[in-house]
């Protein structure tokens, strides 16, 4: 293509045959400014296939004609492409985005075996006996260059105008392209192409015979292409379903305590509520990147800061020293440093570790029979540690304690509540893909509705106040390879349709939030502010819903949920042994002890170049919910519920093939006063492929 980009540039548009008849030569025999000269000479600047064989005939690169070849089906230029050209079941070359290999793809006759099966466009009208196509194709071509002349079809001319002998319908009349006298050899002349989008119709679609009438397309190089276009017939109705006729009422009778309690939530964390100022190069003479570079160095360097005031809130720490001005200490002095950690290796006597705060960097030697050596496998990649030990003066501490930010193992208690209050927890609903369990989604929303079996579940559901959803509310388009043929609702704002027309039957009284994963229309990159509302409008209207960042810290009644999608249990799994999907409690708990949602950059989990770093735990929560991998599991760590909520998806083919197990239509109901575990309500009967 580098011969066609090259005379786009300078204003010149070349036909396909002859371009495959110059393009061998191309840079070999023949320079650009050859060509060029030529064209201009023959007072045009369309190169076909008679001036492409006048111009190889002068330069001596070809001895006979071109032109006779293709009309007897012999064509090298055919030869070249036939092994991957497609051939049209009416003739006609189907839709390319590619304007040069459009025009050049072959035609066959399955019905007429005696003739030859190749036909290109030459730049002049066919033999009235030319063989290898059907009567429409050569029709199609016709005009497109007449009887050796250049044309480009201006679309102004009226249908009463075109030739007896034209094309039947939709095909105007081709008007010579003339270069302005004044012209000289400096000038150029630059052909505007038409939008891809836009064809020519003075039609209503069908010649004197019922047929289709060929149309005149515009290819991406500006190359005029004829093909037939076929009615698509209007689709009446929608093949799938965005669950409009889904209105579920609250049973007759049925008495919501939670209706009379009043509401006392707070949104305390939202990344959209950081003010950011992203960092802008010194001066005219930056380099390209700088400032996503600065952006990085700022948010290590958040994180860092963040990570210091939490280590000298813990009492066993002592007054830490900048890595920098470690020269300054004599050798077997006690040190405490808090860094980064760049790497981690493991030796026969041990573990060396590097890490770095802003003012340098210092390598960490860690005895394998030291009781803090199993900490070691803990941290992950640019998470921060403290650590406690003898300076060598020879850039090395000999560790004697190892520190991770962590969360402390005693806190302060609450004020209790006067009335129970509860909250449903949910992630993962994925409505959109085949695998939705559907079904058990709507026996929930009936469940919440007062359609329940005995007396403790109605006092279950008669509490009910809030419910949070943690990501991936929808299933999302082109998320991975192959989803579209697993999606029940192909389009995006579908989806969120669906997810809204569904949402709207949970009762009033019970406030939602809900957050954004890595299958919304939202950033890839965590943090992610919230969804983008484009595409997710339906759910923005939800009146008793309230749209949140990932990560956010939500206070009901005073108590602190913490609510992150949970991508940085992927990090963990890889990093840290013993870990897995089929666990993802446990590695929560690892975030927690390392006070970050997503502590290791170049991972598995994408990170914002934000100068500040939005994923430290700053405040410990008093419960962590998170999504993700669609498993429920909880657990407590130092007064920590930890939960991980689970999914409404059924197992899908990728989730086959890593192995992941899920636990569908799981619902777990948290105790707001206590922030632990209620109850977890069970609709995976109703869910298909469990």
């Amino acid at each position: 293509m580098m011969l066609v980009e090259d005379l786009i540039k300078n204003g010149y548009l070349i036909t396909p045959p002859a371009y495959y008849l110059l393009e061998p030569h191309y840079k070999k025999d023949f320079t650009l400014a050859e060509l060029i000269k030529f064209v201009k000479s023959a007072g045009t600047f369309l190169i076909d296939l008679t001036l492409a064989e006048e111009f190889l005939r002068e330069k001596g690169l070809v001895s006979g004609g071109v032109a006779g070849e293709i009309e007897n089906g012999e064509s090298h230029v055919e030869k070249e492409t036939e092994e991957f050209t497609p051939t049209s079941s009416v003739g006609i070359p189907s839709s390319s985005s590619d304007g040069v290999l459009q025009a050049s793809e072959s035609f066959s006759n399955e019905d007429s075996p005696g003739e030859v099966g190749g036909y290109v466009s030459t730049g002049e009208p066919p033999q009235s006996g030319a063989s290898g196509a059907s009567s429409e194709v050569l029709e199609a071509y016709e005009d497109l260059n007449y009887a050796g002349e250049s044309f480009v079809s201006t679309g102004s001319e009226d249908i009463e105008n075109l030739p007896e002998d034209g094309v039947d319908g939709g095909i105007t009349e081709d008007v010579p392209v003339e270069i302005p006298e004044s012209a000289d050899e400096e000038d150029e002349v630059l052909l505007e192409p038409e939008p891809e989008d836009e064809y020519l119709d003075y039609s209503n679609g069908e010649n004197g015979n019922g047929d289709i009438s060929p149309r005149i397309v515009y290819g991406d190089y500006g190359i005029p292409i004829a093909y037939v276009e076929e009615e698509v017939p209007e689709e009446e109705t929608r093949s799938y379903s965005v669950y409009s006729d889904v209105q579920i009422t609250p049973k007759e009778n049925f008495h919501y305590l939670a209706a009379e309690i009043e509401g006392d939530y707070a949104i305390v964390f939202d990344v959209r509520n950081v003010k950011l100022n992203p960092p802008r190069v010194k001066n005219t003479s930056g380099k390209e990147g700088e400032p996503l570079v600065e952006a990085y160095r700022s948010m290590f360097g958040s994180r860092l800061r963040k990570m210091r005031r939490i280590f000298r809130e813990n009492p066993e720490i002592g007054g830490i020293i900048d890595i920098g001005k470690l020269s300054y200490i004599k050798p077997d002095d006690e040190v405490t440093v808090v860094g980064l950690v760049n790497s981690k290796k493991e030796t026969s006597k041990g573990y060396v570790l590097e890490i770095e705060d802003a003012t340098g960097m210092v390598k960490v030697f860690v005895n394998r029979d030291h009781e803090d050596s199993k900490k070691v496998m803990e941290i992950m990649h640019d998470s921060v540690i403290a650590v406690t030990g003898r300076y060598s003066g020879r850039g090395m501490i000999f560790a004697e304690k190892i520190y991770l930010p962590d969360v402390p193992k005693f806190r302060g208690k609450h004020e209790p509540l006067k009335e129970k209050v509860y909250a449903v927890l949910l992630s993962d609903i994925h409505v959109g893909s085949k695998k939705f369990c559907e079904e058990a989604f709507i026996k929930f929303l009936d469940w919440l509705n007062g359609d329940v079996e005995n007396e403790a579940h109605a006092e279950l559901v008669s509490r009910i106040k809030y419910m949070i959803i943690a990501g991936d509310v929808v299933d999302g388009i082109g998320i991975y390879p192959g989803q579209y043929d697993e999606l029940a609702i192909p389009d995006i704002f579908d989806q969120y349709e669906a997810l809204a027309n569904l949402l709207r039957n949970v009762p009033k009284h019970i406030r939602m939030f809900i957050g954004p994963g890595n299958h919304d229309a939202a950033r890839t990159a965590v943090p992610q502010p919230g969804f983008y509302e484009e595409y997710a409008r339906p759910i923005f209207r939800l009146k008793n819903a309230t749209i949140i960042s990932n990560p956010a810290v939500i206070r009901l009644h005073g108590r602190d949920f913490l609510v992150a999608h949970g991508r940085g249990i992927e990090d963990v799994v890889s990093e840290i042994p013993n870990r897995s999907h089929h666990r993802p409690a446990e590695a929560m708990v690892n975030l927690l002890k390392l006070r970050h949602l997503a502590p290791t950059f170049g991972g598995k989990v994408p990170i914002a170049p934000d100068p500040d770093d939005l994923l430290v735990i700053e405040s410990v929560p008093d419960l962590f919910q998170a999504g993700h991998v669609h498993v429920l599991e909880y657990r407590i760590y130092n007064g920590v519920f930890v939960i991980n909520t689970g999914t409404w998806q059924a197992q899908t083919e990728f989730q086959k093939m890593v192995n992941i197990v899920p636990t569908p239509a799981r619902v777990p109901i948290i105790d707001v006063e206590t922030a632990r575990l209620r109850a977890v309500i069970r609709f995976d009967q109703f869910c298909e492929g469990v």
